[in-house]
């Protein structure tokens, strides 16, 4: 599986705010110090948003702060709000549809295993995990 650099820099996005506690981080400090445009923080912020996991904080000193608790925030949920799915393979990331080809693909289930080892390693590791590092 490769994950873009919407997940990659989505995570470091939210490492990054959540090493600042219960502070707010503005997307600018962010970019400056992650080397990560503004522009595409901007973009990454909205789905953050969406997916619950950040919020926006309006005024002086605002910016964005954690929606939940960092030890409540795995990786897994974050790639998922940027990227979508951790699906290794196309087949098995159609939204609940079944690939046409499910009951013949021999290879199924070796997609299958290996995405729910992507999902269990992706979902084992909080924001508080990686904070620590």
């Amino acid at each position: 599986m490769l994950i873009s650099t919407k997940g990659r820099y989505a995570l470091r996005l939210m490492v990054r705010i959540a090493q600042e506690g219960a502070g707010t981080v503005s997307l600018r400090e962010a970019s400056e110090a992650e080397g990560i445009s503004l522009k595409y923080l901007e973009q990454l912020a909205r789905p953050l948003v969406q997916a619950g996991l950040l919020r926006s904080v309006r005024g002086k000193g605002g910016g964005y702060a954690l929606a939940k608790d960092p030890a409540d925030v795995r990786a897994g949920d974050v790639l998922r709000a940027v990227e979508g799915t951790t699906a290794p393979v196309a087949c098995l990331a159609l939204d609940g549809e079944s690939c046409p080809r499910a009951a013949e693909c021999t290879t199924v289930r070796f997609w299958a295993g290996l995405d729910g080892v992507i999902e269990q390693y992706v979902d084992g590791v909080t924001l508080a995990d990686l904070s620590a590092f």
